[in-house]
Parts: structure tokens; sequence; C-alpha cells
């Protein structure tokens, strides 16, 4: 059975495990100005807790190539059933992880969002930790800030209360004591891992004032995409994506499977064997010279074997 190369994979075929065909054409871009209504606030179950779980073994370049698979397979069907129809990721920009650049370990969670509503004044993160609870991402607009708004101190707080992460567009400091935070007694976040993921536009090293109570659990803009209260964000070395509940639902196990197609080339490496000789590239790289189209994919049908 043939299967697609996972960099590049744009189309599901939606069959049985063993016939799904996957197939990928690039330069497709990932969808960042549609984006689902606000979900309620108290729509969150056990049932998307385990959706999480399953997103924190996947990586932000597996869920993007994921992205891509479903956009295609939706534009090519041009279903108009709103329980079927697929939105699309939102690719966040212009931040950086600011504590965890070479850290593995994947920062996932439900946003508690943040908007400032005067530049350069904290007081709406701190409103936002208090708020937060255990496993979610705080998200934070500063209105193009250019102060520090968070720091170690807030920082240590989210560690301690088990929060996913913390997204900033704008700037942060205190970078060391993030990186290297102090021993703490509590299991502390839902990565099990004694650090708090930061990404952040800028570091300084001057803060802002104290004074605006600003604005939580509203939809914020943050590095160039809306953020939702409630949305899932997903973000590590490579990135931050964000997304619906239903999004990511559908999005979940189409990334999984390409996982298992990454693993087995790798191990098809390992073994000896040449990543071109474990794909079609001779006869793709024949037709594409004659301006004829065709697909890269390779020869092995992990997702058929146990």
């Amino acid at each position: 059975m043939i299967r697609t190369l996972p960099c590049c994979l744009n189309h599901y075929l939606h069959a049985s495990t063993t016939q799904r065909i996957l197939v990928f054409k690039p330069n497709r871009r990932m969808s960042s100005a549609t984006v689902m209504p606000p979900p309620p606030q108290n729509n969150v179950t056990t049932e998307h807790q385990g959706l999480v779980d399953r997103l924190s073994r996947l990586d932000t370049a597996l869920l993007c190539d994921a992205d891509k698979t479903l956009l295609l397979h939706h534009e090519h069907h041009n279903t108009a059933d709103s329980n079927s129809s697929y939105n699309g990721l939102r690719l966040m920009t212009g931040l950086k992880p600011l504590n965890h650049a070479c850290d593995p370990v994947v920062m996932v969670g439900f946003a508690h969002t943040v908007q400032f509503t005067t530049p350069n004044d904290f007081l709406p993160v701190l409103r936002g930790l208090a708020e937060a609870q255990r496993g979610q991402v705080l998200v934070v607009n500063t209105l193009d800030s250019t102060r520090a708004v968070a720091g170690g101190l807030f920082g240590q707080e989210a560690l301690q209360k088990g929060l996913g992460g913390i997204v900033v567009d704008g700037p942060t400091r205190d970078v060391a004591s993030l990186a290297n935070p102090p021993d703490s007694s509590s299991t502390i976040n839902n990565n099990n891992n004694n650090m708090i993921r930061v990404f952040a536009k800028s570091v300084t090293p001057y803060s802002g004032t104290i004074q605006s109570p600003g604005e939580t659990q509203c939809s914020v803009q943050c590095g160039g995409v809306t953020v939702h209260q409630n949305d899932i964000v997903v973000g590590d070395a490579d990135g931050i994506v964000v997304g619906s509940i239903h999004t990511f639902s559908q999005l979940v196990q189409v990334a999984e499977d390409i996982q298992k197609v990454e693993t087995a080339l790798v191990k098809g490496m390992e073994n000896g064997t040449s990543l071109p000789s474990m794909t079609n590239l001779e006869q793709h790289l024949k037709l594409r010279l004659s301006d004829k189209e065709s697909n890269l994919s390779f020869l092995l049908d992990p997702l058929s074997k146990k």
C-alpha cells in the first residue's frame, strides 16, 4: 500500500484504517482568518481533557501536517455540513519560546485569555493568574506593550498552580529564573515537568505599572490570530497553534496516523534503508520534470501493523 511522506501531507481520504491514502501537495497555507465563535466557558469535560492528553504526545509539526491534510480533504469534498466542516488551525507568529527552545515537552491546555486595556500595565496578567485553573494556558494581549508584563514571580505562581503555560504577545523578563525555577514540592503542571513554558514577543528588564485591571475570559488577538476562552493552545520549540475543541477533535487521529508513518520511516533509516528508497521519488521526479501531476509517496504501511 502506498503512503505519502508525512512532512507535507495534505489529503486524507476517510476509509478503513488499512485503506487510507495520504496524499500531499505543496504550498498549502494554514487557515488563520476563519475562526469558530467562542465556545461556552463551561464546555470543558473529562472527554475534552482526554483530547488534551492525546495532543500532549503530538508536536506542532505533526498537527500542522494533519491540518493541511484535512483542509485539502474538505476543500475537495466541498461539504456544507457544519458538523463535518473543518475550520483549520490558527498559527501564531512573532512569538518565541522564552525558556525552552530545545525542550521536547509540548505545552498544551485550554486558553484562559487576558486583554490589556492600558499598555505596559501588567495587573491583567496577575488577575488572569488568580483566575486560571490547573492545566490552562494563559494567553495575553498586551496592546503592543514595550515593558515587561510577566517574569519570574509570575512564572513561579503559574508553576505552583499547575498551569499549562503562558503566552504573551509582548515583553517578559527574568529569563534565567524562568528557565531554572526554584525546586517545588508540588507536582507542577500538566506536562509533569518542573518548568512553566513561556512564549513571548521580546525581553526587557524594565517592568510596567500595575493599575489597570483589563479584561479576562474574552476573545483576544495574540500572535496575529484570534484566541477564544477555552480554545486549545499547543506550543513547542517550533511555534504555537490554536484551535477550537471541535477542530482538534477532528485533527487528532490524523496527526496520530502521521506520527506512525514518521516512526516507520525513522525505523527504516535506522535499519540502513535510505529515505528515497522508501518513496516513489524516482517516478515522482520523472513525472514532475515532464510537468505531469504526481504525489511523492512512500511504500510502507505502518498503520496496518500491530
